[in-house]
């Protein structure tokens, strides 16, 4: 694959005032992939560390990583890509595997000039970067894998009522924002949803921006159903981080012990009372743990 940057431009911020959080989407920047393009977003300080690659999950938008965008760009050139066939990327009407989401990020930093990039994933975006790892390590200097699983025979399933929140049936007839809601209150962690009410707003606003088609989540997630890097973790030879809440009904943290146990030298750091969105439940921590990793 083969690709070439087409224009830059900044994030969007969350803005304050009075007591209301008022969030303002900026215009996406695009790179062209295969003739497609991918929308994401940057920030790229003076004098960048390196490189680092964001990468989001099932159904989900660039613009979840709010509290890492501006923190990680402080020292790195940080970019928070969208999947192909979601938000402000081009539509993508016919089957793909993860394995194509890793081509897809591998050649969109291509296309931006990165030889080598840190890669974060959370969730989805944790399947999409094993499998860059895998395909791609001359492209990675470091792998965090967020809230996520190796897939296979191995993956520790959620019980019945959190994996019907996946089925596409459950989206149906519900608003996006008011979908958004239901869903992250029910995989955050105990009582986050009651005790951060804005946060679960903030979800529902990145829900109501471009929502995400039925079609599309619908290929989005039979992708991730295929997901299985069991066999190649002991490959990776990347320096790896594992982050899981110890409370992730989702992707429940049997995963991240996993993934942690069988990639070679992994460091796993596990947050109590935590669910699926360690990002923004825990964002000061896990920016901290991140970067401090980074520097290692």
């Amino acid at each position: 694959m083969q690709g070439c940057a087409l224009h830059s431009n900044l994030f969007y911020f969350i803005s304050l005032k009075g007591s209301q959080t008022l969030m303002h989407f900026r215009t996406p920047s695009f790179v062209e992939v295969d003739g497609r393009k991918l929308a994401y977003n940057e920030v790229n300080p003076a004098n960048p560390r390196g490189t680092i690659l964001l990468l989001t999950g099932l159904g989900a938008k660039r613009y979840g990583w709010y509290y890492q965008l501006d923190e990680f760009g402080r020292y790195y050139r940080t970019i928070a890509l969208d999947h192909r066939d979601i938000s402000d990327s081009d539509p993508y009407e016919e089957a793909y595997i993860v394995a194509d989401l890793a081509d897809d990020a591998a050649a969109g930093l291509r296309g931006l000039g990165v030889q080598r990039a840190h890669v974060i994933g959370i969730s989805l975006g944790g399947f999409v970067a094993l499998h860059f790892a895998i395909r791609h390590p001359d492209q990675l200097e470091k792998l965090v894998l967020i809230s996520t699983s190796a897939g296979g025979a191995t993956h520790v399933q959620p019980g019945q009522e959190i994996a019907a929140l996946l089925a596409p049936g459950s989206r149906e007839h519900i608003e996006p924002g008011e979908l958004a809601k239901r869903n992250y209150s029910i995989i955050t962690g105990p009582g986050f949803a009651e005790k951060h009410p804005q946060e679960i707003d903030n979800f529902a606003e990145i829900a109501r921006y471009r929502p995400v088609h039925r079609d599309a989540y619908v290929r989005q997630l039979q992708a991730g159903m295929g997901h299985d890097a069991t066999q190649q973790l002991e490959q990776i030879k990347a320096p790896t981080l594992v982050i899981h809440g110890d409370a992730d009904p989702l992707v429940p943290p049997g995963n991240g012990d996993y993934l942690a146990q069988h990639i070679p030298g992994a460091k796993h750091i596990v947050y109590h009372n935590v669910g699926h969105i360690p990002i923004v439940e825990h964002p000061d921590q896990f920016n901290s743990d991140v970067l401090a990793f980074l520097e290692s």
